[in-house]
């Protein structure tokens, strides 16, 4: 019995239970009410008022974890859905870039009479921002020998250099090594055109050795001559951004040229193959 009354949250909640059984028995709508059980509701009221406030209190908490669970499982679900959305919104955007870009290749490549053509991958650059060097996935596996040349859909892009079993090395026109015979489609004037050593970061070509008193402007546009083993003529390279000297003596160059192939951002390349087998 003394361990009984020591232990007081146990005594807490027996009378609390025989309140609620009293507050329960007076309350109720089918009897009569005698003078005691009034007085005990009148003295119970602010005890059962308490109470039934508690009761919604602890009611109304716990329904609002229960909401708030159930928004943060919709918050996650939505945000799960939009991943997903956007994930597939990129997808398509990739697709349909690499769409254009294989319509392009197809559309020049019905423009080539006298050349096949083998499809390639560029799968690295060696140095730098730009692709002055680069690899592509096809190599003596698929018929491509050192010197051919390799082309976009928007122009020149360089030539091979070296070549494995499956794969080559190309080095591309803006490589400060490259040198490449040209005509200005315009004039039909001839030059050639380097590497831009002075501007390599940019991205850019120079044109020499075009003959004295030529005319140039700004727009003008270069391509191949044809007037090399390696390169087929009237291949697009780029167009005159700056004229830079009008005479053609010395070493400076005569124009700027801005590539017709953006370097930066290389995907997909042809390899040349003259149909009679001859480079």
């Amino acid at each position: 019995m003394r361990g009984l009354f020591k232990n007081k949250p146990l005594i807490i909640m027996l009378v609390a239970v025989l309140l609620l059984g009293v507050l329960a028995f007076i309350t109720s709508a089918d009897r009569s009410v005698s003078w005691v059980e009034s007085t005990l509701g009148s003295v119970f009221q602010p005890v059962q008022t308490f109470a039934a406030k508690a009761s919604n209190s602890i009611i109304g908490f716990f329904q609002r974890i229960f909401k708030t669970s159930d928004a943060d499982k919709e918050l996650e679900q939505l945000q799960v859905r939009m991943a997903q959305l956007e994930q597939a919104a990129d997808e398509n955007a990739t697709l349909k870039a690499e769409n254009e870009r294989l319509k392009k290749l197809l559309n020049y490549v019905e423009t080539l009479e006298n050349y096949d053509y083998v499809t390639a991958v560029v799968t690295g650059n060696s140095q730098g921002v730009w692709f002055e060097t680069f690899t592509i996935n096809a190599g003596r596996n698929k018929g491509i020998k050192k010197d051919m040349s390799v082309v976009c859909a928007d122009g020149l892009v360089g030539r091979i250099i070296e070549v494995g079993a499956n794969w080559s090395k190309v080095t591309a026109i803006i490589d400060a090594s490259s040198e490449v015979s040209v005509m200005v489609e315009r004039t039909r004037d001839i030059g050639v055109v380097r590497g831009a050593f002075s501007t390599a970061d940019d991205n850019q070509l120079e044109l020499y050795y075009l003959p004295s008193g030529f005319d140039l402007v700004t727009g003008d546009r270069i391509v191949t001559s044809g007037m090399s083993s390696i390169f087929p003529k009237s291949i697009v390279v780029g167009t005159v951004s700056e004229v830079t000297r009008r005479s053609a003596e010395g070493t400076q160059s005569n124009a700027i040229i801005e590539p017709a192939v953006d370097f930066g951002h290389l995907e997909e390349v042809l390899v040349l193959i003259e149909k009679t087998g001859e480079e």
